[in-house]
């Protein structure tokens, strides 16, 4: 039975993350807004310097969107359009920014749940097998395969990989339209996010076979084997969950590269128009979605690792 101590010292860890989510994506959005006003200056003035607005047009645009307003009163607007979902307008469609946002989720979403899933076998594979059976070739393999993954830049990994597919029979790849759509650019995602997990796990597990708690289990008969494996994993997830965490945000805000590699729709192509057409609004809303989504997941894996170990709850 839990004791009633214990419960309510997990109940107040769990407010105060969130409360310290809360602050930190408020932090980011904030900075996110004075740092793209003062680097981009009058959002306005990319249409008058592109012939697409007269004067009088882009008066009439800086008055409907509140240009015209005090700095603070526009970032406050902004907060409270903000907490309603409302991200305003793009300068050029004038379509909803959260409508624009949402057409190009869904191809992200697709590719970053893809790239992770490949990310997670790729990783606890490599990083298990580099621990488990360090001083055998196959240890060693893998060890030197995260290490491939992690030094490796995703823009060379993706163009190897369109160049390895394209010397294959033109029927293949034409009939085969998920495989190049998705399946390959999740590969490349998940090989280039595989490395650090991999890395992770690896030291993690390293320090935990070398435990005293383990190396008393080694006494006592338990011969390795998963029971061994589990009890050793298990106190090196944290820093796991926190980075899985990371990479998960990292794939679900957009991942810039890999959709201009792949000429894929997405959160990263979006981001790339928006700021060299100067969309001051659409680039807003996508800076304050990847905060609120680096924001959400660090939340979450931190939450995570004090129900997976006992020890940080004892901490808090």
């Amino acid at each position: 039975m839990v004791s009633k101590s214990h419960r309510h010292t997990a109940i107040l860890a769990v407010i105060r993350r969130l409360l310290e989510g809360v602050g930190t994506a408020w932090a980011a959005v904030t900075f996110a807004f004075f740092a793209l006003r003062f680097a981009s200056g009058d959002p306005v003035a990319s249409l008058l310097s592109q012939g697409l607005a007269s004067p009088e047009q882009a008066e009439e645009i800086r008055i409907s969107l509140g240009l015209n307003a005090p700095l603070w009163l526009q970032y406050l607007r902004f907060l409270a359009n903000l907490l309603q979902g409302n991200l305003g307008r793009s300068l050029y469609t004038h379509r909803s920014v959260s409508q624009i946002i949402l057409e190009q989720f869904p191809s992200t979403a697709a590719l970053a749940i893809s790239g992770l899933i490949i990310a997670l076998i790729f990783g606890f594979t490599l990083g298990i097998t580099a621990a488990w059976v360090k001083k055998r070739p196959s240890g060693m393999i893998a060890a030197v395969i995260a290490a491939l993954a992690t030094s490796i830049p995703v823009a060379f990994t993706g163009i190897l990989s369109l160049l390895i597919v394209g010397n294959l029979q033109q029927g293949l790849i034409s009939s085969n339209e998920l495989f190049i759509r998705l399946l390959l650019p999740a590969l490349v995602l998940g090989f280039a996010s595989s490395g650090p997990i991999a890395r992770v796990i690896h030291s993690g597990l390293s320090e935990s076979l070398r435990s005293p708690y383990i190396l008393a289990a080694r006494a006592r008969g338990i011969q390795r084997g998963f029971r061994l494996l589990r009890h050793a994993l298990r106190p090196s997830l944290a820093p796991v969950i926190s980075l899985i965490a990371l990479e998960a945000a990292f794939l679900f805000s957009g991942t810039v590269v890999t959709e201009t590699v792949f000429s894929r729709p997405g959160l990263g192509r979006l981001l790339v128009k928006s700021i060299l057409d100067g969309d001051y609004p659409v680039t807003l809303g996508l800076v304050a979605l990847a905060a609120i989504l680096y924001t959400l997941s660090h939340v979450f894996a931190d939450l995570l690792t004090l129900i997976i170990d006992p020890r940080l709850r004892r901490a808090e």
